[in-house]
């Protein structure tokens, strides 16, 4: 078996090298084993693997639920209503960020139509401010 240092596994996962000891540390790659020297010992799967979590993560899944999602594809067995019930969190989760999207949208869209001298005025910067009362005064 070939072994790579974690400088290499980060170089070909594209990471940097404490996003590697991060997942370590939650539990999402297994520390792997040291040389004499006290080097960690990854392989190349490793790279897969870590490439794997980033999409996860690029997609929008907590470390939390990729933690289950491997699970399951380890083979892990899960009840059909536990898979149920996260899968229905998860769409509404999907839901309230493109609410959440779309009303950014909005205010963007409002925003670029007006003209302002100060940015104070600017209904972004005021309803990130004032939580979101600048933009439900306005409606």
């Amino acid at each position: 078996m070939t072994y790579i240092t974690i400088g290499e596994l980060a170089k070909r996962a594209g990471v940097h090298l404490e996003t590697i000891r991060y997942y370590e540390r939650r539990g999402l790659i297994a520390e792997p084993p040291r040389n004499k020297a006290g080097y960690r010992l990854y392989t190349t799967s490793d790279i897969e693997h870590i490439r794997w979590i980033r999409q996860a993560q690029g997609i929008g899944f907590s470390l939390e639920e990729i933690r289950y999602l491997m699970s399951l594809r380890t083979g892990k067995a899960w009840p059909e209503a536990e898979l149920r019930q996260h899968a229905e969190e998860k769409i509404k989760d999907i839901e309230n960020k493109i609410k959440q999207l779309e009303q950014m949208k909005v205010l963007l869209i409002r925003t670029v139509g007006q003209t302002n001298e100060s940015h104070m005025s600017c209904p972004v910067l005021l309803t990130i401010t004032k939580g979101g009362e600048a933009h439900e005064q306005e409606n």
